[in-house]
């Protein structure tokens, strides 16, 4: 039983593990993202080049769309560096090309998001009709070679029924210094952080990379895990041993008996 405990932690923390240096995008940056990226709806191809202009961030056009839901929809960030001033707009129609063509879509600015993820409830869209296509843009300020810099992304979808929608939005989200761990076993969509309209300066440098900062947040769900595991084990053992003790005379008188005299088997 111990054995077949130990072997299921381990292969618990082998397979969670390679994830942590993932999650957050800490080796994505400069490669596939910028500081702060879509993770749900799809983003835009990334260009180096590009992620500084207006409106999309990106070389590319829309290439491939992802239903989005016209009630209860929501945008997940994945985020490699600090950033601020985040807002989040839509157009509708097939292609936008300037930023005049988007309207708030998040109603209020977000004044500061940490490495890690975040998810962002969507309003309900109720001015166009399912099937319509859309974009949907974010725009962030984050330091870029020891500059602020306002950066762009966009998210190409298609508006759809709630019905239609049979997708399951990656909501969820986790941060260095806003982190709890979870109370139960049920899934739950955690609520948007709290919203203000008062922009921000760049956050003062704490000593740790935003990738070590999401990477510790991350590990605690590890941790955490396999130490509920190990105390589940502990005390399913405890319970057994009582049967364990009252089976041993049984077993000692068994054996005494075999000793003097040959039983046959039944």
């Amino acid at each position: 039983m111990l054995h077949k405990t130990l072997y299921f932690l381990a292969a618990l923390s082998a397979i969670v593990a390679p994830t942590v240096a993932e999650v957050h995008g800490e080796g994505d940056e400069g490669t596939i993202m910028g500081p702060v990226a879509f993770l749900w709806p799809e983003n835009r191809p990334w260009s180096a080049a590009e992620d500084n202009t207006a409106p999309c961030g990106s070389a590319s056009g829309p290439t491939n769309r992802t239903d989005f839901p016209l009630i209860g929809g929501a945008v997940a960030l994945s985020i490699a560096d600090d950033a601020w001033n985040v807002e989040f707009r839509i157009a509708y129609g097939n292609d936008p090309k300037s930023q005049g063509d988007f309207q708030t879509f998040v109603s209020a600015k977000i004044s500061e998001i940490e490495a890690g993820h975040q998810c962002y409830k969507a309003p309900t869209i109720s001015t166009v009709a399912s099937g319509s296509n859309a974009t949907i843009q974010l725009e962030y300020w984050s330091n870029d070679s020891g500059r602020n810099e306002s950066f762009f992304a966009c998210a190409d979808v298609t508006l759809v029924s709630a019905t239609a929608f049979t997708e399951s939005i990656p909501c969820f989200n986790v941060t260095a210094s806003e982190f709890e761990a979870p109370q139960t076993t049920e899934t739950v969509v955690s609520q948007p952080p709290e919203q203000t309209s008062t922009p921000v300066t760049a956050p003062a440098d704490t000593g740790l990379t935003s990738g070590q900062k999401a990477g510790i947040a991350v590990g605690s769900i590890i941790g955490a895990s396999l130490i509920i595991g190990i105390a589940a084990f502990f005390a399913l053992r405890k319970r057994t041993q009582p049967a364990d003790n009252e089976a041993a005379p049984y077993m000692a008188q068994t054996k005494a008996a075999h000793s003097v005299e040959s039983v046959p088997r039944q």
